[in-house]
């Protein structure tokens, strides 16, 4: 594709679903002929390897930076470290995350920076799963490495970050919550959208909502679509193989060609 590469953050609330976004945006962006890298930088409760299947994930996004840090990471490294997955004509691949809790720390902004880097000029599309919390200053004495560290540097050097929420109240409160702590402009994203727990026109409802306390524009509405979900979960596959004329699915497809379109895309 005659495109310039493009990182793009998705973060978001706890319990928003934005693990779920992020792959199936990948996977949209793969079917519309870009070539694709999902990485999963969540250092709390990283989860796309799970999502997808992996069983055995190897060792990630660890193993990359540190190849990088020592500035030895290559296009034959990278694919040494990352799944590749092929469906229909078309392949993606995923660096799967931490494989311990523990060691967050290894997630450095200097190593963060120059995988990223790297990243961009093997793919036309980044896609970085990131963890909900952005608190500075959450150190240990192990560590000079905040615990938010790798949330923070890549929401500073993605071109475009969405911010997804559950569009539920307790959803909206948590995204009003976490909002006061955002530094950086984002998309917002209702996610798991349903009349069941909003009212009558939850669209309208929300939108108003976001704006008349936030002052954001919501960007993209998702309906809930659980059987769906339940599906696509139970076949560790994206809805665009296990749901493919699902509403969530077709919401997702018109976000990811919404971003395409957005300035600085071309």
């Amino acid at each position: 594709p005659s495109r310039a590469s493009r990182v793009l953050a998705v973060w978001g609330s706890a319990g928003s679903g934005k693990t779920t976004l992020a792959i199936n945006l990948g996977f949209e962006f793969a079917t519309l002929g870009m070539r694709v890298l999902i990485i999963d930088a969540d250092s709390y409760r990283p989860s796309v390897a799970a999502a997808l299947g992996f069983t055995d994930q190897g060792p990630g996004i660890t193993a990359a930076l540190r190849l990088a840090r020592s500035n030895r990471l290559s296009v034959e490294e990278l694919e040494r470290l990352t799944e590749e997955v092929q469906f229909d004509s078309h392949k993606l691949r995923i660096l799967t995350g931490l494989n311990s809790p523990s060691r967050w720390a290894e997630l450095d902004a200097p190593a963060l920076t120059e995988l990223l880097e790297f990243a961009r000029s093997e793919f036309d599309m980044v896609v970085l799963d990131l963890a909900s919390e952005t608190e500075l200053g959450l150190l240990t004495a192990a560590s000079a490495v905040s615990r938010n560290t790798a949330t923070n540097c890549l929401l500073e050097k993605a071109d475009l970050a969405l911010g997804v929420f559950g569009a539920d109240p307790v959803g909206v409160n948590r995204f009003l919550w976490d909002c006061r702590n955002a530094s950086i402009e984002f998309w917002p994203i209702a996610n798991r959208m349903r009349s069941s727990v909003i009212g009558k026109n939850p669209a309208r409802q929300l939108k108003d909502t976001i704006h008349r306390l936030a002052r954001l524009e919501i960007k993209a509405l998702v309906p809930d679509d659980q059987a769906a979900i339940d599906t696509s979960i139970a076949s560790a596959k994206p809805l665009c193989l296990s749901s493919k004329n699902s509403k969530a699915r077709e919401a997702i497809r018109a976000l990811a060609l919404d971003i395409m379109d957005h300035p600085g895309y071309d």
